[in-house]
């Protein structure tokens, strides 16, 4: 397996259709199938820039990390929580796996750099990412990753905690078993308990 780079792009030329990526913690795989997630309906995901493609490698979602690209394409990431990004990542390697971009679609979910299609999609080419972490920390020496770290500020926090709320909310988790979540159990308990007093109708 060879090892990717941004500069592969410079391929993607001409009338051929271009090469997008889907990043996945599991090898091997020939042919992407659509499968349901947060979104409901089964589709096969991809994103034309390979490192923000690296950071959904591994197993994470919005409560560990809040994910934006600039204008110029370059991801940009909040740790949610205390040393998020090391816990995320160390030690965890991924599969890249290019796809054509021929029967991707982008628009249909909320997050713009996200693309997908309802079929299934094969594999071009995969190229395993042995050191997740730091590849990405790496990206980050480089300039083409934008890393925050959790800092212990009110204006840091404010901004965590309205989106920390937001998705509390949005995924219904207050009504289910969320103390089995370790990171809602810890992280963010008080603001949890907090919602739950909200809600208990004693304000009206």
């Amino acid at each position: 397996m060879n090892h990717i780079t941004e500069n592969d792009k410079e391929k993607n030329s001409g009338s051929e259709p271009k090469t997008v990526y889907h990043v996945s913690n599991t090898s091997g795989i020939r042919v992407l199938k659509p499968r349901v997630s947060t979104h409901k309906k089964a589709y096969v995901y991809a994103i034309d820039n390979l490192i923000t493609g690296l950071l959904f490698g591994v197993k994470m979602d919005d409560f560990d990390f809040i994910v934006s690209t600039e204008e110029e394409d370059r991801p940009v990431v909040y740790e949610c929580y205390q040393d998020a990004f090391r816990q995320t990542y160390e030690g965890r390697s991924c599969s890249v796996y290019e796809l054509s971009e021929e029967g991707f679609v982008r628009g249909v979910t909320s997050w713009t750099p996200e693309l997908v299609s309802e079929r299934e999609v094969p594999v071009l080419r995969e190229t395993a990412v042995p050191d997740l972490y730091n590849r990405l920390l790496e990206e980050e020496r480089q300039g083409n990753l934008v890393l925050n770290r959790y800092r212990d500020t009110p204006e840091y926090k404010g901004e965590i905690s309205r989106h920390i709320v937001d998705r509390l909310i949005r995924f219904q988790v207050l009504r289910g078993d969320w103390e089995r979540d370790s990171r809602f159990a810890t992280h963010y308990r008080s603001l949890i308990e907090g919602l739950l007093a909200l809600m208990d109708g004693h304000l009206l």
